[in-house]
C-alpha cells in the first residue's frame, strides 16, 4: 500500500499542474479574470490588441502545427472568446488550475497538447 501512495505523489516529467488559490489572486491585486491570469499564471504569454485580451499561448514552440493556443475553460465550459475574461471580476474566482502535458490532454483531449487553464468561479460551484 505504501508503494501506491508514493507512486501517486510522484509527478511524471511529461505532466505538470499548478493550482492558484483565491488568496493568491487577491494578493496579486488583479481586478478582472484576465488580470488574474496575467499576474499569476507562469509559462504562458498573454497578448492584447488595443487594450483588449486577444490571445493566450504557451511560451516556446510546443506544436508542429504552430498553434500554441492554450485551452481556457471557465466552470467546465470552453472559452472561445478570450475577451470574456475581461468582464469577470477577479473576486469571483475561486481557483485557477494550469494543466500541461498529459494532464491537459487526459482531461481536455488531444487538442490541449499546449495546455489548459481551468478557472473555477464561486458562482459556478454553487450549482
Amino acid at each position: 500500500m505504501a508503494a501506491t501512495n508514493l507512486a501517486s505523489q510522484v509527478s511524471s516529467p511529461a505532466s505538470a499542474s499548478k493550482l492558484i488559490t483565491a488568496d493568491e489572486i487577491v494578493a496579486s491585486g488583479a481586478r478582472t479574470a484576465w488580470d488574474a491570469l496575467r499576474r499569476t499564471v507562469p509559462n504562458v504569454q498573454f497578448r492584447e490588441s488595443r487594450g483588449q485580451p486577444a490571445r493566450v499561448s504557451r511560451r516556446g514552440r510546443a506544436s508542429l502545427y504552430l498553434d500554441d493556443q492554450v485551452r481556457v475553460v471557465l466552470d467546465d465550459v470552453r472559452i472561445w472568446d478570450i475577451r470574456t475574461l475581461d468582464a469577470i471580476p477577479a473576486s469571483d474566482i475561486l481557483t485557477i488550475e494550469v494543466l500541461t502535458g498529459l494532464d491537459a490532454t487526459t482531461y481536455y483531449g488531444g487538442t490541449s497538447t499546449t495546455g489548459a487553464i481551468v478557472i473555477r468561479t464561486k458562482r459556478g460551484t454553487l450549482r
